[in-house]
């Protein structure tokens, strides 16, 4: 029999649960987690960021049920089982090392909501509240528009992990077509031309940022289920002993908590996609983009290894 004085503080509780989260940044996370590594330490940075307030978690790109269980499962070790996940379109069969951390997880399940139809009524829920992290191939961005071509008068920031401008640290002056354009190049199309309240964090920015071996360790030796997990997950991403992460999706979660903090450029540009993946300087036909660039290594790694051995989610 339920114990009556819990029920008659379960009000109260709730009402404060719901207070704690007023004045906090509404996000979405769209993620192609279980691929590279960033994602799954993307999301750690989600959930630990004392400042956001995740709406929800949204799959994308490739095997997205086989993705998911990794997002619920992170959900559940830190005690965040009341933010949704929502699985996009399937659109290939692929599996990764990672999915095996996660492919017998059954306490956390994702909604029966289609990723595109979660961040459409969310969107039109809170209405110029809700900011968009986009971190793979834009597949599930792209069915919103087609479901609502309205979606950017709805959202407050679309930020996204994508493109390359002018050239990544290994080939300066050399665009190449990055790989969350060139994955899905008629949705980038569509998500570049739909004039959303959009910003990106190129590769000209992301691939001048690795996690050093002091920086990871700085997160193993932290005690707490989330970086248990994320150390779990590096293990099985590396591929040799000279593996390092690049932060290109943390890097894009920073932008979006705090604008313009980690670079000392941003310009506003207008992009266009080419059909073969690269995102283009097009005064003419491209919608004015904010582009990330520069940014401050340092200062940002202090601010992400902070967040992620701050936090006691899930104790």
């Amino acid at each position: 029999m339920p114990n009556p004085a819990r029920l008659l503080f379960l009000p109260i509780a709730l009402a404060a649960g719901f207070a704690a989260q007023e004045g906090k940044m509404k996000v979405i996370l769209d993620t192609d987690i279980g691929d590279d590594i960033d994602d799954a330490w993307a999301l750690a940075f989600v959930l630990s960021h004392q400042d956001f307030h995740p709406v929800g978690v949204t799959i994308a790109h490739g095997n997205t049920p086989a993705r998911a269980p990794i997002a619920c499962k992170m959900l559940h070790l830190t005690g965040r089982t009341n933010i949704p996940v929502a699985v996009g379109r399937k659109t290939n069969h692929s599996v990764s090392h990672q999915y095996t951390w996660a492919e017998d997880f059954q306490a956390l399940k994702p909604t029966g909501q289609s990723a595109a139809g979660f961040i459409v009524e969310q969107a039109r829920r809170f209405p110029g509240e809700i900011t968009l992290i986009a971190v793979g191939p834009v597949q599930n961005v792209a069915d919103a528009l087609r479901q609502e071509p309205g979606l950017g008068k709805y959202l407050k920031r679309v930020v996204l992990m994508s493109g390359c401008i002018y050239g990544d640290h290994r080939r300066p002056g050399q665009p190449v077509a990055e790989w969350n354009v060139r994955a899905s190049i008629p949705d980038a199309q569509l998500v570049y031309a739909a004039g959303l309240p959009l910003t990106i964090v190129p590769l000209d920015s992301t691939t001048l940022v690795r996690l050093t071996d002091e920086e990871r360790e700085q997160v193993r030796k932290y005690d707490s289920p989330l970086t248990y997990a994320l150390e779990c997950l590096y293990r099985l991403w590396l591929r040799s002993p000279e593996s390092r992460m690049t932060l290109h999706d943390q890097l894009a979660v920073a932008e979006a908590a705090s604008p313009g903090t980690f670079f000392n450029k941003k310009e506003t540009l207008r992009l266009i996609v080419d059909d073969k993946g690269f995102t283009r300087i097009d005064d003419a036909k491209g919608k004015p983009v904010i582009v990330c660039l520069e940014p401050k290594r340092d200062e940002f790694m202090r601010y992400y290894i902070g967040k992620l051995t701050g936090q006691r989610l899930g104790i």
